[in-house]
């Protein structure tokens, strides 16, 4: 049998080379192709994923907003009214995604939020982006200035009188926004000028200052204000009485526009708490408070009531916060233990007698800590405050409430907050904080507690998938 000519020969092993180089092109573009729709796919799912991510971005800020957890933990201040939040998140496959996102307020507790979440794919960037606006809603009730239970609109308010008494180095006055600096007040670099020193007292020397730097306004009933200012000597412009706003146009000295005598708010009784919802205790062994260095009340998302004779906690120990807990004293309370109240904890302590308190309270908000002297027939208790950091709110309008400085010099004790008494009384080296957000915050709600309304609803005013170069603009910056 005769073979095929060598050209026949040559022609099929050409043939056969073209179908190959054929087939091989049809398999290497459709192996593009499903490599391709792969990489759609995934990029498509890293996309939505990217979004989702955003999204819970602002969930995250909305909670904190409500849970007051802006300025600290996860949450650092980026500026004025300004916070961001960063974190790594493991998605599909070995991919991971950073989440940024950045909280604006205005002055009207308008809040902006704006989130952006980058997966790299390999060298090629998915990124989303998403930006809300909320608002803070505040009954009219709110809005109100009224020193009673329900808003601690001033700062210092006494039913009967004010004393400053202080040699040098003398005491500051001053308002500050625990949403800022991790709610540390410094007086001059992150204070204002909305303390109020008041009460509505028209009899006497209603209030007596004796070398104080007040930022903010002075008030009474009707009754004297007394001071002397050293402004018109050269060598006393620091001492003896300043009274000044951000408009008085002078340093040292008393603006006349910042004191008046007409002041007539209503200080009324303080709403005590009751144990209805609470998980009821009873600590009787007061060795227990006397001798444990290291003391946890309550447990997280939930809220405990402790009934108790008396408490006196131990120098240089702990006695820490979780969930809502109220302590109902019979009798005297002495607190020497540095009081951590964790964040979205509360602590009220309601006393029937003497309160002493030496030990710090350093918790971002005032408004974590109710200080209560419970009165009766004969009156009320007094209180007396000598820690070096005491952050909180004393509604004792019943009460002589002194608060002791750093007489010897150096480093001013401070007091961040509010207070309501019969009578208060201030020694020397001292410094005092009125937290503007108590103005707009009612003591009777649970503020910052698990589960309370703390700032109040927020109303969604707009949502907007927004392109991420917009997004970088917003949050880049503030790095």
């Amino acid at each position: 049998m005769k073979g095929f000519p060598k050209s026949r020969r040559g022609s099929a092993i050409l043939l056969a080379l073209i179908f190959s180089a054929a087939a091989l092109l049809i398999i290497t573009s459709q192996a593009r192709s499903i490599i391709q729709q792969y990489k759609s796919t995934i990029r498509y799912g890293l996309n939505q994923t990217a979004f989702h991510l955003s999204e819970s971005g602002l969930e995250l800020a909305m909670y904190a907003i409500v849970e007051e957890q802006l300025g600290s933990g996860d949450w650092p201040s980026a500026g004025t009214d300004v916070w961001l939040y960063s974190a790594s998140e493991p998605v599909y496959g070995n991919y991971s995604a950073l989440l940024n996102v950045a909280v604006k307020r205005d002055e009207n507790y308008h809040y902006t939020i704006t989130a952006l979440t980058g997966i790299d794919m390999s060298g090629e960037m998915v990124e989303s982006a998403v930006e809300i606006e909320v608002a803070q809603a505040h009954s009219d009730e709110e809005q109100e200035n009224n020193t009673g239970s329900g808003i601690f609109g001033y700062g210092m308010v006494a039913k009967d009188g004010i004393k400053l008494n202080h040699s040098n180095p003398g005491m500051n006055i001053a308002s500050y926004n625990s949403n800022n600096n991790n709610g540390v007040p410094e007086f001059g670099v992150n204070t204002g000028y909305d303390a109020v020193v008041a009460t509505p007292s028209p009899y006497g020397w209603a209030i007596n200052i004796n070398n104080a730097n007040i930022h903010g306004t002075v008030r009474s009933g009707g009754g004297t204000i007394g001071y002397n200012s050293g402004y018109n000597n050269p060598n006393q412009q620091d001492q003896n009485a300043t009274v000044i706003g951000p408009d008085s146009g002078i340093s040292w000295g008393v603006d006349p526009n910042r004191m008046s005598t007409d002041f007539d708010a209503e200080i009324s009784d303080p709403e005590l708490p009751t144990p209805d919802g609470y998980t009821v205790l009873y600590y009787g062994d007061q060795n227990y408070w006397q001798n444990t260095s290291n003391i946890t009340l309550g447990s997280n998302n939930s809220s405990t009531w402790i009934n108790t004779e008396r408490i006196t906690t131990k120098n240089n120990g702990t006695t820490r916060i979780r969930g809502d807990v109220v302590l109902n004293v019979q009798r005297n309370l002495n607190l020497h233990a540095n009081i951590v109240i964790e964040p979205g904890a509360t602590l009220t302590i309601m006393a029937g007698e003497n309160i002493h308190v030496t030990g710090n309270s350093e918790q971002q908000h005032p408004s974590q800590f109710h200080l209560i002297a419970k009165w009766n027939q004969w009156g009320a208790p007094n209180v007396n405050i000598q820690s070096k950091i005491f952050t909180g709110i004393i509604n004792s309008p019943y009460s002589t409430v002194q608060l002791h400085g750093n007489n010897g010099g150096g480093v001013r004790n401070q007091y961040r907050g509010s207070v309501i008494a019969k009578n208060i009384e201030v020694t020397n080296g001292f410094e005092f904080y009125y937290d503007t957000r108590l103005g707009n915050a009612d003591d009777d709600d649970d503020d910052n507690g698990n589960g309370g309304e703390t700032v109040g609803d927020l109303s969604l005013e707009r949502w907007a998938e927004i392109p991420p170069t917009k997004a970088k603009d917003v949050i880049y910056a503030l790095f």
